[in-house]
Formats: C-alpha cells, sequence, structure tokens
C-alpha cells in the first residue's frame, strides 16, 4: 500500500464510533507475520515510515492506523469519552483484518505500541479480538516521568468531569521526544500533530495506567519492553514494574541508556529497529514450530 493514496477506513460501526483511517504495507517478499502498530498521542501514522519499510524488508506486515482523533481518523483532536474507546478501536481493527484470508495465513498477530500506544496495545492484550502472537512495546506511557503539580492535576479533574472537552497545552517538544535534530524539527512542524491534551483525555488514561499495572499478571504472551533510560515523558520505573508483573514466560525489558522517550527516533534507530524486528520474527518461528509439533 502507498503512502500516497487514501488510507482504508473502518466505518459504519455501532454507537456513531469515528471513522478510523488504517494502511497495510506487505513486504515485497513473501510475508512472514503481522504486525498491528499503535502509536502515541499527539501522533500520525506517517512517522513511522522508516519502522515499516524496515520491517517490511524484514518480511513483516504491518498494520497502522491512526488513532481516533488524530491524524486522518474521524474525532474531535485528541479526545476521548473513556479510555475503552481506544481499545474498541484496536478490537475493531483486528476483527477487520482477520477478514482478509491472506493476513489469516501468517497467524495470530502481535500488537506493537509506542507511548500511549502501548498502553492502548497493553489493554488490547487484556481483551483480545483474536488470538495473538506476543506485545512489544516502545516507552509505552505507564506513568509520567515527571509528576503533575496538584494545583493542576484538581482543576483538570473538575473540568473532566463538567467539561470534558476542554483541553490544555501540553508542553511536549519535539527535542522532549528525541535526540535526532531533524525528527525533532519534523515534530514541531508537523500539521497533522497536535500540541494540546484534554482533561477527560488525562483522567481516563491515569486510571487505565493504574489498571494495566494491576492486571499485568493477566498476560501471558510474549512481551519485550524497549524503554528509553533518559525518557522525559514516560516513566521508565513503571515500564519495569509492568514487564516484572507479567506472567509471560518470554519477556524482556530492555533499557537503553541515554535514549529519550522516542526510541524508536533515536540517533541509532536502526538498531532498536532490527532489534524488535529479530524478536518478533522469532516469536513467530516458536508459534509455527509449536503448530507444526
Amino acid at each position: 500500500m502507498s503512502w500516497d493514496g487514501p488510507p482504508l477506513l473502518l466505518q459504519g460501526r455501532m454507537n456513531a464510533a469515528p471513522a478510523i483511517a488504517y494502511r497495510t504495507f506487505v513486504p515485497a517478499a513473501e510475508p512472514k507475520m503481522l504486525v498491528v502498530v499503535t502509536f502515541g498521542y499527539f501522533e500520525n501514522m506517517k512517522r513511522y515510515r522508516e519502522v515499516i519499510e524496515r520491517w517490511n524488508a524484514r518480511g513483516i506486515c504491518v498494520a497502522i492506523y491512526d488513532l481516533r482523533g488524530h491524524g486522518l481518523s474521524e474525532g474531535r483532536r485528541g479526545f476521548i469519552s473513556r479510555f475503552s474507546d481506544y481499545t474498541d478501536d484496536l478490537q475493531a481493527l483486528l476483527a477487520e483484518l482477520e477478514k482478509d484470508a491472506a493476513l489469516r495465513k501468517l497467524g495470530p498477530p502481535v500488537l506493537f505500541g509506542h507511548s500511549l500506544g502501548g498502553l492502548i496495545s497493553i489493554h488490547g492484550a487484556f481483551r483480545p479480538a483474536c488470538p495473538l502472537g506476543g506485545l512489544a512495546l516502545s516507552s509505552p506511557y505507564l506513568a509520567l516521568a515527571r509528576k503533575v503539580p496538584a494545583m493542576k492535576v484538581i482543576p483538570g479533574r473538575i473540568l473532566s468531569r463538567f467539561i470534558p472537552t476542554v483541553s490544555m497545552p501540553a508542553g511536549v517538544r519535539g527535542s522532549d521526544c528525541t535526540r535526532t535534530r531533524e525528527i525533532a524539527e519534523a515534530y514541531e512542524d508537523d500539521p497533522m500533530n497536535f500540541k494540546t491534551a484534554n482533561v477527560r483525555w488525562f483522567t481516563e488514561t491515569t486510571h487505565a495506567q493504574n489498571e494495566a499495572l494491576e492486571r499485568a499478571p493477566e498476560i501471558a504472551i510474549p512481551v519485550l519492553c524497549i524503554q528509553g533510560g533518559a525518557d522525559k515523558i514516560a516513566q521508565a520505573a513503571a515500564s519495569e514494574r509492568f514487564v516484572a508483573r507479567v506472567s509471560s514466560a518470554d519477556k524482556e525489558y530492555v533499557t537503553l541508556p541515554d535514549h529519550y522517550h522516542e526510541v524508536l527516533n533515536e540517533p541509532d534507530r536502526a538498531t532498536t529497529i532490527e532489534r524488535f524486528a529479530t524478536t518478533l520474527l522469532r516469536w513467530r518461528t516458536a508459534i509455527q514450530g509449536k503448530a507444526e509439533g
């Protein structure tokens, strides 16, 4: 699928759910597996071109979508009524992909999530729409790296309850996300990104973070988490605690010292992208081995 044409749309769902824009990228050679990518808050799927190209080169088929209220998807920018809006969209996309016979042949998809997308993918693994081959996480948003002052939290909770559509400046800059200057500058200039955080989104996400850490032992599929050691956005300790609590026999937590939040956009990103790909393909080989056995 090309980036130049219009995306596919997941639409016509119940409860007036917004249309979700998505794309699938199939390797030129025979695909080996399917990975469903969920990205972070403020972003859009075009920021993952390099990741997709490198994974396609390794034989990994990638499906990626714009979150509701992001990119080309419908919905008020950055707004959700409840966190399950996100997981409902992910489950609907998985169900839609399951209808494709060629994709079904690739076996259980792996969920990959960066930042907020990591939190969404974790919740997706709690109630999967289909069997899953694993859970790969890039600096998952399980807690803020810096504590929000009470003078902001309390008014935010009040607004979330009574005027939930209010958004406030988030104060997140491209230079907070990556040390790669050109990518940080592109983040700032990207018209598809937005710079405010919605109050309802914040309260709903905070509850979802607590639930993810509490329910972590329910996850038994393979897990890989690669976390930036100098992350200014997501708390590294929370990511490590989550991985320690999952029940998976095959789990790995990796800290990259000095790396910022977007480990897939850091100066040595090629190495990290390949590290994810190698692990994902190992999971697929293990699943195939069990099926043949």
